[in-house]
């Protein structure tokens, strides 16, 4: 178990990093203005990180645990009642970790972490949830299941990147929505 002063100094590092994010590109962050900002030492970094690059994939491991214990909590059972329970959990999770979130869209880390999270929705929807869903039967499941992945990805990344002005409820609702029953035409009143 991590003594609680070590959690409050990686907490203010990591929050003192994401801020940093905020206003230049990770290049760019030093390890003494991190510190400074975090108000701690530099050795004190160096003994829970390598450097700045090791700290944020540090970060994005964590996340992407968590993100998959979330993932893991669903049985096939649950999700044959419905997909608006996952999904509500999704969008609290990215709204509880907004910030990181954000960082990690941005440059570099987008292509890495948004793929890594692509990849392992895709896999678990075609293994446990395929049958479901019909995806595994399907001549052309894989395509359907790369639509529904990535439009899902998508709203959670428009959802953040326009400042998650809807409750993530709603969210929820909307991409089951979306995923169950596609965009429907409007009709002339």
């Amino acid at each position: 178990m991590e003594d609680r002063r070590v959690r409050r100094t990686r907490e203010r590092l990591r929050e003192s990093l994401l801020a940093l994010l905020g206003e230049k590109d990770l290049r760019a962050v030093t390890v003494k203005e991190l510190t400074d900002r975090a108000d701690v030492n530099r050795g004190t970094f160096y003994a829970h990180y390598r450097d700045i690059y090791d700290m944020l994939e540090r970060m994005e491991e964590e996340l992407f645990e968590e993100f998959t214990a979330l993932l893991d909590a669903y049985t096939q059972a649950d999700l044959e009642r419905g997909l608006e329970p996952i999904l509500r959990d999704v969008f609290f999770f990215v709204d509880r970790h907004a910030m990181l979130c954000l960082r990690l869209m941005a440059g570099d880390q987008e292509n890495v972490f948004f793929q890594r999270l692509r990849r392992e929705i895709h896999r678990r929807a075609m293994e446990e949830w395929g049958e479901l869903y019909g995806f595994a039967a399907a001549p052309d499941g894989e395509r359907q299941l790369a639509f529904v992945v990535s439009g899902a990805i998508g709203m959670v990344q428009s959802w953040l990147t326009d400042g998650r002005k809807e409750p993530p409820e709603d969210m929820a609702a909307l991409t089951g929505a979306l995923i169950l029953h596609g965009i429907q035409p409007r009709r002339e009143r």
